[in-house]
């Protein structure tokens, strides 16, 4: 079934998912549409409006690469020289990669946000060192050479964040504050340090099994640079702006900010045709955030959608409200269907795959992902032989176990032990 209007799209999907958060459209200056729903706070029963605060997750690297690009403006530095130059010693990397390899994640930087690396979730708990992190997972053999591949990797963005530092002589939150938040009279924009205390902030949630609980604590330092920005949907319609009318940097600078690189993308942005109309996109996914924002500058359409929690799909969202605008229908929303499965036969897929981040256990409502050490408890229901989906996450396609030979399984790549 084809449904022609936002609204009658998102009342749909709302029917399906509890998707909490804010989703609103700006159409040459006004508010063509808006939604919330959720809750900010559950504790008080705070619930979601548009003017809520959210973590914008990757979102932010945006930021981040503007102001780096404010600073090339200004001949502060030199982007296509060796970052080194504008580190310090105890920072340095490998000679040959510069701020555009950083921006454009070419660099060949080590990619640490993997099962094995022990960092998500289990370093990024502890308290913040800036040297210690750095040594322990930035500083490592390259994974290519600088400038001949893209990987989208947070390393980049830490590493700008602290260049910035550097030069300006203060710290992140601060430089992004100075020199871009006040600016443009973005008052509800600010970097979160984990201390600040942010008004109308909406608190992360996710579900363990049908219950809503809080997510698990992680350490917002070690987002430095490409994520922990907090904002709305008022302060990103300026933010859209100032890029739409390109007011604040020279032409040139500008040019280079939004120019394609590899796999399309251009600096804390990428870039793409959809509709036959030029897009740029970005999305943020974390621990209780799902943002998703495109800037449609010809047609002057900017699409927000900011979450605090897992539940729904931002892509799915956005994606399908671009649909509407430029052709006038959609799909409309459903889940991947269930196939029934005895509870004896999806007893074979239990076990450990990975020791305190992957396992799969049968549950009283059928099986169970378990992450984080046992804490959180995903649901999911079969969807084919072999496949599973989440009861509360619309996958675009379900996980797949690999079978095999000797009878055996594999989840994420891990064999069950």
């Amino acid at each position: 079934m084809k449904l022609r209007t936002i609204e009658s799209y998102i009342n749909k999907y709302l029917e399906i998912w509890p998707f909490s958060g804010t989703i609103a459209v700006l159409n040459k200056g006004e508010v063509m549409f808006n939604k919330s729903s959720g809750m900010a706070c559950h504790e008080y029963n705070i619930p979601n409006s548009i003017d809520t605060c959210y973590t914008l997750g990757s979102i932010s690297k945006q930021f981040t690469a503007f102001l780096i690009m404010l600073l090339y403006d200004q001949k502060k530095i030199d982007i296509d020289k060796s970052i080194n130059l504008y580190l310090p010693k105890e920072l340095h990397i490998d000679s040959n990669i510069t701020a555009h390899h950083l921006l454009s994640h070419t660099s060949g930087l080590h990619q640490f946000y993997n099962w094995e690396d022990d960092f998500f979730q289990c370093y990024d708990r502890n308290t913040f060192n800036r040297q210690e992190f750095f040594h322990e997972f930035i500083k490592k053999p390259l994974s290519f050479q600088p400038g001949s591949k893209f990987e989208y990797n947070n390393a980049n963005y830490n590493m700008i964040a602290w260049t910035i530092e550097n030069i300006v002589g203060m710290n992140f939150g601060d430089a992004l504050k100075k020199y871009i938040f006040e600016p443009l009279e973005m008052k509800n924009t600010v970097l979160d340090d984990g201390h600040v205390i942010i008004k109308n902030k909406a608190f992360p949630y996710q579900m363990d099994r049908n219950e809503v609980v809080r997510c698990q604590y992680y350490n917002e330092k070690f987002s430095i640079g490409a994520g922990a920005v907090v904002s709305n949907f008022e302060d990103l319609c300026k933010w859209y702006y100032y890029l739409k009318h390109r007011l604040y940097l020279s032409h040139n600078t500008y040019n280079r900010f939004f120019t394609e690189n590899k796999e399309g993308y251009c600096y804390g942005l990428t870039k793409d045709k959809v509709y036959g109309r030029t897009r740029f996109y970005h999305g943020g996914d974390h621990l209780g955030v799902m943002t998703y924002r495109q800037d449609f500058y010809d047609e002057d359409i900017c699409i927000v959608i900011l979450s605090n929690s897992e539940c729904g799909n931002n892509y799915h969202i956005g994606n399908a409200i671009a649909e509407i605008i430029f052709t006038g229908e959609t799909e409309e929303p459903k889940r991947i269907p269930e196939v029934k499965i005895d509870r004896e036969e999806l007893s074979k897929y239990e076990g450990v795959y990975y020791k305190d981040k992957i396992a799969l256990e049968l549950g009283e409502e059928g099986l169970e992902f378990v992450r984080f050490n046992g804490e959180v408890h995903y649901l999911l229901y079969p969807a084919g032989k072999n496949k599973f989906a989440k009861k509360w996450f619309a996958q675009t396609k379900p996980y797949e176990l690999v079978e095999g030979e000797d009878g055996s399984y594999k989840f994420f790549g891990f064999t069950k032990k």
